[in-house]
């Protein structure tokens, strides 16, 4: 299924209508995409694609794009791509962001997120992208030290069978946990990790390197409308190796409406779960010590206190943070100081004698009447069966509904409930340098607008570290010249995030050979709250002195505060555009549901215990246990819930 020659022409038609030369200092401005060689370099990238399916709709489009039927259909003329005239393209391109039809909407904002990873990404350190160089951006602080591994790996090149008490699928924030208490516990367990081990030794700071390496997918799978960039960890550790380090305890009122949904009365109110919060909190060294404002945080703190609003400081699992290592640690955290798995309850669990494999692929559950006894798993070529009198997955909401449902177990809950909080962010050029990529990773928050109906629904507002990846894969497109004035501005851009609790959710399927593919879409009630969030960054970063604001909707929507324009101006301008898949852009950082807690198997998958409905001794301690969105970023709840459902099993197992 290799590109062909006309393909990459094709691309690297698009690339030049998207990256022009425009008047500017530097070739960063002045040279055309089309003579950066991306045609060439498309071909490891579509390799690189996470599924056979998604480097089929890649060339798909690119045949249509190649034809007069296709430029009908995409564009409304009846001529190919490349026979157009610069301005035609520009044209067709704006017409196939502002199609009626969202697939093809989402067709265009691939071929864009493409061209800009290829634009701004270099695994070569020596090979520093002109991008960077009109934009200020210094790269990485030089090579990483050189730190020993000190979990010891066990090694399969054959046809292996292990045998142990249990087996935990997955290391992150729930499979470290809970291998962490089970091993501490006298259990003889076996983890299966399905990513690599990496640590300060191996983090490179190149997002290219660390996107491929550490990130699901190579951060480049979406929802199934391509209206979602799903970002998680894939590393040993999971995400918690990669994570922004915010670490918030499960609100009280979420705690009360979990077990009210749920069909409990104390699961998560009760006296236990508080134990192992507090438990958690303590192993992960979560403080307020290392909260020293960015000028990111700088600008948020003093918009929203400008404005009277909710401000407040970030708990973070950190020790040691500082600003001058600090920033770059979504691409892991050189100096060891964000508390991760990987340096807490993974070592623990090493240190209590736990067998560790990675890039092991957990294919199904083996079950014999009606019990679990252990799971079938893949490591390179070879076949890994690991014979457990209990096992435990945790690999994620988006992974563990697909191993139940490989195994037919689970019930028909299983895949269901998906919860993504979905992020959009509202961008904020200032005349001074803000060098957003600088500083600790989120120090300041904002609780304002977390319960806008009077149900608990509504959002955060939150900033974070952006590096040049970030700007250029979420800005939107107008023309050449305005979107490489938006990323080549970046060391004066500040960005809002809102972080969304959904409502309303989506489902987890399989496709035929059995991978999960993600149906979500952002409900009206839900882009209500959206439209808000929207409003209240523009407020604030306006009261904070910003310049211009700049949506990050498909085609960006700017407004000038000094200008006169009121506010409501801007957003009707962003309202034409929407808020729906491929009209706003969004992140998804935060998997939550799909094998949810609750006392009734029509809606839930596992019980108080976290044990499976419909399978005896077969567990399940992550995020999928969520009964709705936590509305907090997840790690802390994670941590807690997996705590809680090891002691349990421990107990059980004595």
């Amino acid at each position: 299924m290799a590109l062909t020659a006309k393909e990459r022409a094709t691309f690297t038609a698009v690339v030049d209508t998207l990256l022009p030369a425009v008047d500017g200092d530097g070739p960063a401005w002045t040279t055309p995409g089309g003579d950066l060689g991306f045609g060439e370099r498309l071909p490891e990238v579509y390799a690189r694609l996470p599924h056979d399916q998604d480097r089929k709709d890649l060339r798909q489009f690119l045949g249509l794009l190649n034809s007069g039927f296709g430029g009908l259909v995409l564009y409304g003329k009846p001529r190919s791509f490349v026979s157009l005239d610069p301005q035609g393209r520009a044209d067709a391109f704006r017409r196939m962001e502002s199609h009626r039809i969202g697939l093809i909407r989402g067709g265009a904002k691939a071929l864009k997120t493409l061209a800009a990873l290829l634009w701004v990404t270099t695994d070569d350190p020596d090979n520093r992208p002109a991008s960077w160089e009109a934009m200020g951006y210094p790269g990485p602080n030089g090579p990483p030290s050189q730190v020993p591994k000190t979990l010891p790996i066990t090694e399969v090149n054959q046809d292996t069978t292990l045998s142990c008490d249990v087996v935990v699928v997955g290391s992150g924030a729930g499979g470290g946990t809970a291998a962490g208490v089970l091993a501490g516990a006298g259990l003889d367990v076996t983890i299966l990790e399905a990513g690599a081990y990496r640590n300060e030794s191996d983090f490179t700071h190149l997002e290219a390197d660390a996107y491929r390496d550490m990130y699901l997918d190579g951060g480049l799978n979406t929802t199934a409308d391509g209206g979602m960039v799903v970002l998680a960890g894939a590393t040993l550790g999971g995400g918690t190796v990669i994570n922004y380090t915010t670490s918030f305890v499960t609100p009280s009122d979420i705690r009360a409406e979990w077990d009210s949904i749920s069909g409990f009365s104390d699961v998560f109110t009760g006296a236990d779960y508080e134990a192992s919060t507090v438990a958690v909190q303590t192993r992960l060294n979560v403080n307020q010590d290392f909260c020293f404002p960015s000028p990111r945080a700088q600008l948020l703190e003093k918009g929203l206190r400008e404005l009277g609003w909710h401000v407040d400081e970030m708990p973070r699992n950190v020790v040691g943070c500082t600003e001058v290592a600090c920033g770059y640690c979504t691409m892991g955290c050189r100096i060891g100081a964000k508390q991760s798995t990987l340096i807490t309850y993974l070592q623990d669990a090493a240190d209590h004698g736990a067998r560790i494999v990675t890039g092991a692929h957990v294919e199904r559950v083996m079950v014999d009447n009606g019990t679990a006894t252990g799971v079938v798993a893949r490591v390179g070529d070879a076949t890994l069966t690991v014979q457990a009198k209990a096992v435990v997955l945790a690999a994620g909401s988006l992974h563990t509904p697909a191993i139940l449902m490989r195994s037919g177990l689970g019930g028909r809950a299983a895949g269901d409930y998906l919860h993504l909080h979905p992020v959009t962010a509202v961008w904020a050029r200032f005349a001074e340098r803000v060098d957003p990529w600088f500083g600790i990773l989120q120090a300041r928050y904002s609780d304002e607008f977390a319960n806008l109906d009077g149900r608990g629904y509504g959002f955060k507002l939150e900033t974070a570290p952006v590096h040049p990846l970030f700007p250029a894969a979420f800005l939107g497109w107008e023309d050449g010249a305005s979107f490489k004035r938006d990323v080549l501005g970046l060391g004066n851009l500040d960005v809002g995030g809102i972080l969304l609790r959904d409502r309303d959710h989506g489902r987890v399927k399989l496709r035929k050979d059995g991978t999960p593919v993600w149906k979500y879409a952002i409900s009206k009630y839900d882009q209500a709250h959206i439209r808000e969030g929207v409003k209240r960054a523009a407020q604030l970063y306006a009261a904070a002195g910003a310049e211009e604001i700049v949506s990050s909707t498909i085609r960006p929507v700017r407004w000038r505060p000094s200008s006169g324009r009121p506010i409501e101006e801007f957003m009707t301008a962003v309202d034409a555009i929407g808020y729906a898949s491929n009209q706003t852009n969004y992140f998804t950082f935060h998997q939550m549901g799909t094998a949810r807690m609750g006392a009734d198997p029509a809606t839930s998958v596992v019980g108080p215990d976290n044990e499976a409905h419909d399978t005896g001794r077969l567990f399940v301690m992550d995020g999928s246990c969520f009964p709705t969105a936590s509305g907090v970023n997840p790690m802390l709840s994670i941590t807690a819930i997996a705590h809680r459902g090891a002691m349990r099993l421990a107990e059980r197992m004595a």
